[in-house]
């Protein structure tokens, strides 16, 4: 997964129960975006230990696709975390507020990678190698 500042990170939603493993992955009951800051990004640069997580709240996100059973059990509010576990191993959780009822996302393996213009400056040197044997 590669992750870029001020991209968004768009996960499925389901809603945990006992049908969850049976459910069809491109059938979510909705989806998380979040906008992708520097700071998100620097929490998402960890790599926790065997058996611990790390939870980063969100603050601002936006709930897409919503299934319509679903939008009022989430009309009175609801809050959403990032859980990031050893491997890194990213996954989205939302609680919606005054409910016992808990959307999850599947679990996804991912392995930060940054574009630090590096490659960039090999095509210059290759371009300007290439120029100079034509001359």
């Amino acid at each position: 997964m590669e992750l870029q500042e001020n991209t968004p990170l768009t996960l499925p939603l389901f809603l945990l129960d006992d049908e969850l493993e049976s459910r069809d992955i491109d059938r979510p009951d909705m989806q998380i975006s979040v906008n992708l800051t520097a700071e998100l990004l620097a929490n998402l640069c960890q790599n926790p230990a065997p058996e611990q997580s790390i939870s980063i709240p969100l603050e601002r996100y936006e709930l897409q696709d919503i299934e319509a059973s679903y939008t009022v059990l989430l009309a009175s509010g609801h809050q959403a975390q990032l859980l990031l576990n050893h491997g890194p191993v990213l996954s989205a959780v939302l609680s919606p507020a005054n409910a016992e009822a808990l959307f999850v996302s599947p679990p996804v393996d991912m392995m930060p990678t940054f574009d630090l213009g590096l490659d960039d400056d090999d095509e210059e040197e290759e371009g300007n190698n290439s120029e100079q044997s034509v001359n």
